[in-house]
């Protein structure tokens, strides 16, 4: 699936302006839509098809990350990443020509992305985190992913003072009310317990509208 969508537009799940569990600082976070790997057991099936997506230009969406001054870098996960490789690759030499780190999630090992836009989002990583969610790893214990096959890869200096810290914290989760009542959780949680979560939030933002109506 690698390579062969369009080059001037994205399909994303959502973009979060601000997030502080994605990575190291204040980060932008792109979550694109459309997977081919399709782990079993993910998290987050419901980005796997791709026209469930909304379609982004990369011009407008490298606007809204460099006017950004609050951010010190971008963070893209999914869905899958390197299935958008050739619209990617724009906007990530975009992020990185304007000073902002880059952390890179991908379901694919490092050796298996060989085509041309795919080495190149490689090349201007800061950390990429790759492999497969493998259900019977299943392992919590590293900040940022879900299994114990992945790897958390430090590709340029930029964090190496941070590598231990990193490696070390804790998982992480942010939640966001929106004005109509929707329940937004971003992070990494085990899916039992982000389903339980998404359930006893919106129930409880159900509750408030009521009393207030």
């Amino acid at each position: 699936m690698m390579g062969t969508e369009q080059t001037d537009t994205l399909y994303i799940h959502d973009f979060i302006p601000v997030t502080e569990v994605e990575g190291p600082g204040k980060r932008a976070s792109l979550l694109v839509q459309g997977c081919s790997i399709r782990c079993k057991g993910c998290m987050v099936p419901h980005t796997w098809k791709r026209e469930e997506g909304k379609p982004v230009h990369v011009g407008e969406l490298l606007r809204r990350i460099r006017s950004n001054h609050e951010i010190e870098g971008l963070t893209v996960l999914g869905g899958e990443p390197m299935d958008q490789a050739k619209a990617l690759l724009p906007l990530l030499t975009g992020v990185k020509d304007a000073g902002l780190s880059l952390i890179v999630f991908t379901g694919y090992e490092r050796e298996q992305i060989r085509d041309a836009a795919g080495e190149k989002i490689i090349a201007l990583c800061d950390i990429l985190i790759d492999g497969p969610y493998m259900q019977e790893y299943t392992d919590f214990s590293r900040p940022y992913i879900g299994s114990a096959n992945q790897q958390i890869r430090f590709l340029t200096d930029r964090y190496a003072s941070l590598k231990e810290q990193l490696l070390s914290g804790k998982q992480k989760i942010e939640v966001r009310l929106s004005t109509d009542g929707a329940v937004k959780i971003n992070g990494l949680l085990p899916k039992e317990l982000l389903e339980e979560l998404q359930r006893e939030l919106s129930g409880r933002a159900a509750e408030d509208r009521n009393d207030k109506s």
